[in-house]
């Protein structure tokens, strides 16, 4: 759902503030280092309860003050979370939240910028969170699916690591097998949907590139997960850890068949990150039928400009809601004529501009 308010307090070195956006287009300009990734961050913390730029919340905290405090306005839902250095409490329609699922569920949000380069260039686990991403926010149950999971491979793991109670591996396997099969399953289906529409709706961008996505799983083909886990039993107890299930998945990116990571240009590579993200914006669009926020972080400075009005139309056609920094106060022209709002960052101050 778009965010029509945001209030924020003592988040990173922003001045408290309130602004009211527009559900479509939000443009913010500034300087770099006057906090207009700050501003993107804070949007993020508010639907994910968690941040792009660190793992730990506090480090959000502004500088000698006791902690931070968000509240957003959405289209059909309220959000309040502060952040201490003791404590985090998230409040959802001024009911609390326990688990930090409940509101990210709500609204799918992404982040463009200098990392979203790294998912073809970088570790598999880039690749295994971006088709995460749409499963989270199309298969209701991917989610538990996802927690049994997690849940089992930490016990296992914690009994290879003490290398006590090894009699309950098997007691581990069972439960981490069905959810890892499920994970499994959605994943390779979701990997030949990306396929499908990149193929169908992104020449634009890619030109004659013919790119391939490639379902590995992280354990041999010749044989089922459980027998995997039998066979390696002794492998996993010397190494203290799982080296077989869902957590060693890889989706291969393939240009002309090839590893697109070894045979593309750096200006390719980013053309295809960006093909990508927003082939997944329009997967969770058409499949979960609800509206969504990118947050795109200096954008121009990595592209150039006919790069950027392609993108730009692309996004446009999703139906999202956009937040779009630039060093400098421009208006692209493929929002020209369009319902927009305008911002500037200066001094940790945002102030709201008026579109000409």
């Amino acid at each position: 759902m778009t965010i029509r308010q945001l209030s924020l307090t003592d988040f990173r070195n922003l001045r408290s503030t309130t602004l009211d956006f527009d559900p479509a287009i939000n443009l913010i300009s500034g300087n770099n280092g006057s906090g207009k990734s700050s501003l993107l961050e804070s949007i993020f913390v508010l639907c994910q309860a968690c941040s792009f730029r660190t793992h730990q919340l506090k480090q959000c905290i502004r500088h000698g003050k006791p902690g931070f405090l968000l509240f957003g306005r959405f289209s059909d839902y309220k959000v309040g979370l502060s952040r201490s250095e003791q404590k985090q409490e998230i409040k959802l329609d001024g009911e609390p939240v326990k688990r930090r699922s409940e509101l990210a569920s709500r609204t799918p949000i992404g982040i463009v910028n200098a990392d979203s380069f790294n998912l073809v260039m970088g570790p598999p686990q880039q690749r295994r969170a971006y088709i995460d991403w749409c499963l989270f926010h199309v298969k209701h149950q991917y989610v538990e699916h996802w927690m049994q999971f997690r849940h089992a491979l930490k016990q296992r793991n914690q009994l290879l690591k003490k290398r006590q109670d090894l009699n309950l591996l098997e007691y581990w396997n069972d439960y981490l097998v069905k959810p890892s099969l499920a994970i499994q399953q959605n994943r390779r289906k979701y990997t030949a949907l990306i396929n499908d529409l990149l193929g169908k709706q992104m020449s634009d961008l890619l030109g004659d590139l013919k790119i391939s996505l490639d379902y590995r799983a992280g354990w041999p083909a010749e044989i089922d997960l459980y027998q995997c886990l039998q066979l390696n039993r002794d492998k996993d107890i010397k190494a203290g850890f799982t080296n077989f299930g869902v957590h060693r998945d890889n989706i291969r990116i393939l240009a002309d068949g090839s590893p697109a990571a070894q045979v593309l240009s750096r200006g390719q590579v980013k053309k295809l990150c960006l093909a990508l993200l927003i082939t997944a914006l329009k997967l969770v669009r058409e499949e979960g039928d609800r509206p969504m926020i990118l947050l795109i972080d200096d954008l121009c400075s990595e592209l150039d400009k006919t790069t950027q009005h392609k993108v730009f139309q692309h996004l446009l056609g999703v139906g999202i809601q956009l937040f779009i920094t630039n060093i400098e106060n421009v208006v692209p022209s493929v929002f020209q004529g369009k319902e927009f709002k305008m911002f500037h960052v200066e001094h940790d101050i945002i102030k709201p501009l008026k579109s000409s």
